[in-house]
């Protein structure tokens, strides 16, 4: 059920490619232990006109959107597993951040074909 969100700078796709970011945040969804890997569900979104007032030029944030119910204790071992991951990538000149968000568990619905 987990919908990674994986927003960023337009031209941080010089240093790194959309598909290595999704690799590196499913990696992390999937050693932190709370999902299955079958379940982990990702989808990135550049974005060409945003501002950052400190040094880095670009940015890479991780929104985990998940179904309610999990401890603090448990989002934050869910968003260190992600950093963790991100953190290997050797970027420069980037503000990186992740946030857990929960989902309302009794008005979430989902369908599949």
């Amino acid at each position: 059920m987990p919908n990674f969100i994986i927003e960023f700078s337009e031209a941080l796709s010089q240093q790194i490619a959309p598909e290595i970011l999704m690799d590196k945040v499913f990696t992390g969804a999937k050693n932190c232990g709370h999902f299955p890997s079958e379940a982990i569900k990702l989808r990135t979104q550049s974005r060409s006109v945003f501002r950052l007032y400190g040094k880095q030029q670009d940015f890479l944030h991780i929104s985990g959107h998940i179904l309610s119910g999990r401890t603090d204790e448990q989002k934050i071992e869910i968003s260190h597993a992600i950093m963790a991951q991100l953190k290997d990538l050797g970027l420069t000149s980037v503000f990186v951040s992740v946030e857990i968000v929960d989902i309302h568990r009794p008005s979430f619905v989902d369908f599949e074909y």
